[in-house]
């Protein structure tokens, strides 16, 4: 073991002579300050402590005093270490460090303690055993593999550290937070654990007792590497702020991700690559294309969600035409007659062939209008460019014609490698009534959308600006259908209007649709038949200013309701119950007020399954 220190030189300048002692007593003096200052500097500095691999960490550890560095050559280290001193372990060429398959590898216990650039593995497999384990305030745990061990890194009854750049796999847990906040866990590589990370508001180790000093504490076994915290210390939760999960990727874990309070999984607009939420069949769907997936996940376990979850390329709606390494693409599937078609390419490397445009051949029992999805001869080419290289993106005109089309890939010597249809259509939107009663539904047909993402329908007050939608709905990629909308619970003319990726130029229109004043009460629940805890739709007509609406078993009376929302003042509209857990037939009430509950209508039959 080699130790050096490196203190900082001092320098004094000279004094002015204005009220200047005696110069004996101004040398001892000086002398003095210097000292202090030597002594100061270097405690702050501290010593750097060198480890071959046929020494002993621990000992270093143990000689070591507090801001002084261990650095660790390449080799195997075959203990468990306990680091109860504000020290850095610091790798250098990655040592490896196992606990031979029993207890903890590296526990830290020493506030601002920390392990730089090691690999970590063979913890045991108790409750609390653990690659890293930290166990006091300020730690740092960064740059580190830690493999194969039963929890790769532990924090437990620990706050304010920093877990960074780790990769940490194949453990039963990657990372488990066990009563500890305001820790910021980032940029770490978790795959391949039986769970990623889990976060816990409890210890189950944790005791209550009385303290030393009288009062209460919390101790967490074993007493050998857990402080005793005081009531004050420990804070409970509600003194505690969240811990930060932010920009790690969590990849392949048995369960990503698991957490029982409710902490911040994203900072700014950073948030986690969770590898079962990242394509559109997970449900993450990538409308704008900013890498972030539209919608927030809810962490397993309690009320924390991930603001900003990553999206892959998968989470943005392609249609794609795949043969070994060849490949065409296309972002949308529908285009205007003269539209630019940008179509995207990939092949090997040193590829040079051509992409054509053709008008398919009809399929078995198929007309002559090209309707067919079978790829007709690439003799009879619309048009055609040059394919050359690796990957690249050519530009083709959509002709004139609607209809269905195809592009093929053809090789050098002009032999067909994979196809891919498209359409040519013009928008078109058209409304299924031309009146209806307020919060009526209207369906609206639509064709010609162009297949992106985030093309939508809005429904509007006739004669107002786009930008201004009472409400709207994505067509998730398709190019023609039926969505149904509720009309306001004001009378009034609307009308309903197409728009293209998430823009604000509609492409349609459809005819004006008057609402008028809808007559009677009604209430209508759906869907019909549902799962325990499915959402059911409610939408009723004719309610009283101080209305509600329950949920009940059939044969209830009106006043042993499950649930129960009001109308707030509305007239009509729909509201959002969820379907009772057990088994069994319900209907929903619509009463004029809900304390004297006078009875104004019932649903439908729901039956729960």
């Amino acid at each position: 073991m080699v130790r050096s220190s490196n203190p900082i030189p001092l320098r004094r300048g000279d004094g002015d002579g204005v009220g200047r002692r005696p110069q004996s007593h101004s040398l001892l003096v000086i002398a003095l300050l210097i000292s202090a200052s030597l002594f100061l500097v270097g405690a702050s500095v501290g010593a750097t402590l060198t480890v071959g691999p046929d020494e002993r960490i621990q000992a270093a550890i143990d000689g070591a005093g507090e801001g002084d560095v261990v650095l660790v050559e390449a080799g195997v280290y075959r203990e468990r270490l306990v680091v109860d001193k504000g020290i850095a372990l610091q790798g250098v060429a990655s040592p490896s460090i196992t606990a031979g398959g029993s207890g903890s590898a590296v526990t830290l216990q020493a506030e601002g303690a920390s392990i730089v650039g090691f690999e970590i593995f063979g913890s045991g497999s108790e409750e609390t055993d653990a690659g890293v384990k930290v166990l006091a305030k300020g730690c740092t745990v960064e740059e580190n593999l830690v493999v194969e061990n039963g929890i790769g890194i532990l924090l437990q009854a620990a706050g304010g550290a920093t877990i960074s750049n780790n990769s940490v796999e194949k453990n039963g847990v990657g990372i488990s937070l066990m009563a500890s906040w305001e820790n910021d866990i980032s940029y770490n590589r978790i795959s391949e654990n039986g769970e990623g990370i889990r976060i816990a508001k409890s210890d189950a180790s944790e005791s209550i007792t009385a303290s030393d000093g009288g009062g209460v504490s919390i101790k967490y076994r074993p007493k050998s590497e857990a402080p005793v915290l005081s009531v004050s210390e420990i804070g409970f939760a509600a003194g505690r702020k969240e811990n930060r999960v932010f920009g790690n990727e969590l990849l392949n874990n048995g369960v990503n991700a698991r957490d029982d309070g409710e902490n911040l999984w994203h900072l700014g607009n950073i948030g986690n690559h969770h590898s079962d939420f990242d394509s559109i069949e997970e449900g993450c769907r990538d409308r704008d294309r900013d890498g972030i997936c539209d919608s927030p996940l809810k962490i397993p376990g309690g009320y924390s969600a991930d603001g900003y979850p990553v999206a892959t390329e998968d989470a943005v709606l392609r249609y794609r035409a795949v043969s070994g390494d060849f490949e065409l693409v296309l972002y949308r599937s529908t285009f205007s007659p003269g539209q630019k078609i940008p179509l995207g390419f990939k092949a090997p490397g040193s590829f040079s062939g051509r992409a054509v445009l053709i008008l398919p051949a009809p399929g078995p029992g198929e007309g002559e209008d090209g309707t067919g999805a079978a790829a007709g001869p690439a003799d009879a080419a619309v048009s055609s460019q040059i394919l050359e290289g690796e990957k690249g993106t050519v530009a083709f005109t959509a002709p004139e014609e609607e209809g269905s089309y195809a592009f093929l890939m053809l090789d050098g010597s002009g032999i067909e490698i994979v196809a891919l249809p498209f359409k040519v259509a013009t928008p078109a939107l058209e409304a299924s009534t031309s009146s209806a009663g307020t919060c009526d539904g209207v369906i609206v047909n639509f064709s010609g959308a162009p297949g992106f993402e985030g093309d939508w329908i809005g429904l509007f007050a006739a004669g107002s600006g786009d930008d201004a939608p009472i409400s709207r709905q994505h067509l998730d990629g398709e190019s023609a259908g039926t969505r149904s909308f509720a009309m306001p619970s004001s009378a009034g003319i609307y009308d309903l209007r197409l728009f293209e990726d998430g823009g604000q130029k509609s492409l349609a229109k459809s005819g004006a649709v008057e609402v008028k004043p809808s007559a009677g009460v009604r209430i209508r629940a759906s869907p019909a038949a549902a799962r325990p805890g499915e959402p059911i739709t409610v939408s009723f007509w004719g309610a009283k200013p101080a209305s509600s609406i329950g949920m009940y078993e059939m044969t209830s009376p009106d006043k042993f309701m499950l649930a129960m929302q009001w109308t707030s003042g509305r007239s009509c509209g729909t509201m959002t119950f969820r379907a009772p857990s057990a088994p069994g037939r319900y209907d929903f009430r619509l009463f004029e007020d809900n304390v004297h509950r006078k009875h104004m209508g019932a649903s439908n039959v729901v039956v729960v399954k």
